[in-house]
């Protein structure tokens, strides 16, 4: 008995119409997809939308912590498909950081006094912190009668004095104001970043948008570095503290060496000497441009 199968009809692209006959469309790439999702179709497609959830991003990231400059050199080398684009992975990392951030408490260090021999712990500790407390409020109540006695002068100086008495009657709003804005800062110090690397291996023939590849891996890392100093929100011990923050400005002074090294093949000395150069005319640039955005939120703000 003979049978005979037919295949079945190709099914349109809801995005363009051509017949697909595969997992994609072979004119506009669409993916052959339902156009009634269940909740974990829909919930599947977000994640591999925002974070790219294919695998790619998970490699990336491997990368980037494990081997300082070769994703660079990937990317450099036009071999791109099996990572994220670095303005993707900045934003990515960046936004984990400020997410983090975000969530974690901001809560004050307290200074307590240790427990003497023989006496109340409890009432010591107590008394400690009011003291502090109260001198703290003390200073600080003095510092705004200063700045509005300043305040009364003519001109630019008496209009800062003004709203920087402001802002400390209420912290509040310029640290909501600082806090929403940092995030578009380090944007732009970005492409900064990249202009001096460009300016220290001007030698090198190697095109700005190199660099700035480089420049936005770089500041993926850092963020992601930055993760282990948010452990002083959650952790109260100042020596913990202490050993989370300076190992997470370890790993990126020597994530800036290994790939700086990497990817302009020069000596480890010279990508020492180079990358503490660019480093410190960065934070220059990076400590003005905190100073103008605090005097922006300053007088748009109060």
């Amino acid at each position: 008995e003979l049978t005979s199968s037919v295949s079945p009809a190709p099914v349109p692209c809801l995005n363009c119409g051509a017949p697909v006959a595969s997992n994609f469309c072979s004119e506009c790439g669409q993916r052959a997809i339902d156009p009634d999702p269940t909740l974990r179709e829909f919930a599947h497609e977000a994640a591999e939308g925002f974070l790219n959830w294919d695998g790619k991003l998970l490699g990336t990231l491997r990368l980037l912590v494990t081997s300082p400059g070769t994703l660079t050199q990937e990317y450099l080398a036009g071999r791109r498909v099996r990572f994220i684009s670095p303005l993707r992975l900045y934003l990515t990392c960046s936004f984990l950081y400020f997410f983090v951030k975000a969530l974690l408490p901001d809560v004050p260090m307290q200074i307590t006094a240790a427990r003497p021999a023989g006496g109340s712990g409890s009432s010591n500790a107590a008394s400690v912190q009011i003291g502090v407390v109260a001198v703290q409020q003390s200073d600080e109540k003095e510092s705004i009668r200063e700045l509005d006695s300043l305040a009364k002068r003519r001109g630019l100086s008496g209009a800062f004095y003004g709203r920087f008495s402001s802002a400390l009657r209420d912290k509040s709003k310029l640290s909501a104001g600082m806090a929403s804005n940092t995030p578009r800062v380090m944007f732009i110090m970005v492409p900064l970043y990249a202009a001096l690397v460009a300016l220290v291996f001007r030698r090198r023939r190697m095109r700005y948008p190199q660099h700035l590849a480089f420049a936005l891996h770089l500041h993926a890392f850092v963020f992601l570095a930055l993760l282990l100093t948010l452990i002083t929100r959650v952790v109260k011990n100042g020596a913990i503290e202490g050993v989370f923050v300076l190992a997470s400005f370890a790993l990126i002074g020597a994530h800036l060496v290994l790939a700086t090294r990497r990817v302009y093949g020069v000596t480890t000395s010279g990508a020492i000497a180079r990358s503490a150069l660019v480093a410190s005319a960065y934070f220059v640039a990076f400590l003005t441009t905190m100073a103008v955005l605090f005097l922006g939120v300053l007088f748009l703000n109060y």
